[in-house]
């Protein structure tokens, strides 16, 4: 059970490495910076704080691009409920929710997220809130077949529905181990937060640049701090931190139970060999061949073996909806899994049985007979 257990975790979480996240998470340095409010009261202050800093990044020698964003991939920040064009008119608890996040126009060159239609923000989106970008999930799931470009989303408890301007690829939003939920781009000029995060696309090592970045924060703020300095490789690491712990843990466990079982049938064969011994050397004095005495103990220690694997099978298709919870595009059923574990564990009981059977086989007739 150990083994097959083991063996899932690690397919799914081989697969959650090899995971598209929407976009490309190579040289692109992220970190952290909360406005205070004393300081930045109102949405103008924040903005132009923003705007400078990602003017003067942009700036930096080797920054290929630079954006600031309210979420970063994997944890969502905020949700709400909005309704979409077409939608049943539904009181605000009643309606879908929405992953809400609001950017800079330089979001899309920086993340490198395809623009599957229609434009990205420009830095005439400002105002009130009158645009926005939608991810691929949104467009599918309530514009299946239509151009999304031009409808109408409600966000909220707004009273006037913004424009989508824009569809953008499906980032994951939620985990690497769930699946994209629909999302609202909101342009930063027209929704501005004081806590937002810095995306800086470099032409070499992101943390080669940490020092310069913190230079542009302080030039435009010197009393400003960042927090969660990180590549967004490390992001993506960290999101993965908990399937690759279970992994671990139970890939140790599956290595502890597979010794427990070596160490047994080894014990129990060789402890029967030796209280067949007597038996051993009458077969041979009859005739038997060595051959014939290796396959003997074989099937003993083979026989232990099968029933336990039919057994731990068993019990595994049984607690199969336990492991579903802990799997991403994995079936818990996964044949290949589960015919590896009793292959492997099959493989182990046999070399767990020759030893004893080796010896059983150098037995001299005589001896064993007097």
């Amino acid at each position: 059970m150990l083994l097959i257990g083991a063996g899932l975790l690690l397919r799914n979480f081989v697969q959650l490495r090899h995971a598209n996240p929407g976009f490309q998470a190579d040289h692109l340095l992220t970190m952290k910076i909360s406005l205070p409010p004393a300081r930045y009261p109102k949405g103008p202050e924040m903005i132009a704080f923003y705007e400078e800093l990602v003017r003067r990044v942009r700036s930096v020698p080797g920054v290929r691009e630079a954006a600031v964003s309210s979420a970063l991939p994997l944890n969502a920040v905020r949700f709400s409920p909005s309704l979409p064009e077409g939608q049943p008119a539904v009181p605000l608890g009643e309606r879908p929710m929405f992953a809400i996040q609001t950017v800079s126009p330089e979001y899309v060159a920086a993340m490198r997220v395809p623009l599957l239609a229609g434009r990205e923000f420009t830095a005439h989106d400002d105002g009130p809130l009158r645009v926005l970008a939608v991810n691929q999930s949104t467009a599918r799931r309530f514009w299946p077949g239509a151009n999304p470009i031009g409808k109408h989303i409600l966000l909220g408890r707004a009273v006037t529905p913004a424009e989508v301007v824009g569809v953008f690829g499906d980032i994951r939003n939620t985990g690497l181990a769930a699946d994209v939920q629909p999302e609202i781009y909101i342009p930063f000029a027209q929704l501005p937060w004081a806590s937002m995060n810095l995306l800086v696309r470099t032409a070499g090592d992101p943390h080669a640049f940490v020092a310069a970045v913190r230079q542009c924060v302080l030039a435009v703020d010197k009393d400003q701090p960042v927090t969660g300095v990180a590549s967004m490789e490390e992001v993506l690491a960290n999101g993965a931190s908990q399937p690759r712990f279970l992994t671990t843990l139970l890939g140790c466990l599956s290595a502890i139970a597979l010794l427990l079982a070596v160490v047994g049938i080894y014990g129990s064969i060789a402890y029967s060999v030796s209280e067949r011994t007597q038996e051993m050397g009458i077969r041979m004095a009859l005739g038997a061949e060595r051959s014939d005495i290796l396959r003997l103990v074989l099937r003993q220690g083979l026989t232990l073996a099968l029933t336990g694997i039919a057994a731990g099978v068993a019990a595994s298709l049984a607690l199969s909806h336990i492991m579903t919870t802990l799997l991403y595009h994995v079936s818990s059923t996964d044949p290949s899994i589960f015919a590896g574990a009793a292959l492997l564990f099959t493989l182990v009981a046999m070399l767990a049985s020759y030893l004893p059977a080796r010896r059983a086989t150098r037995l001299d007739p005589v001896v064993a007979l007097r």
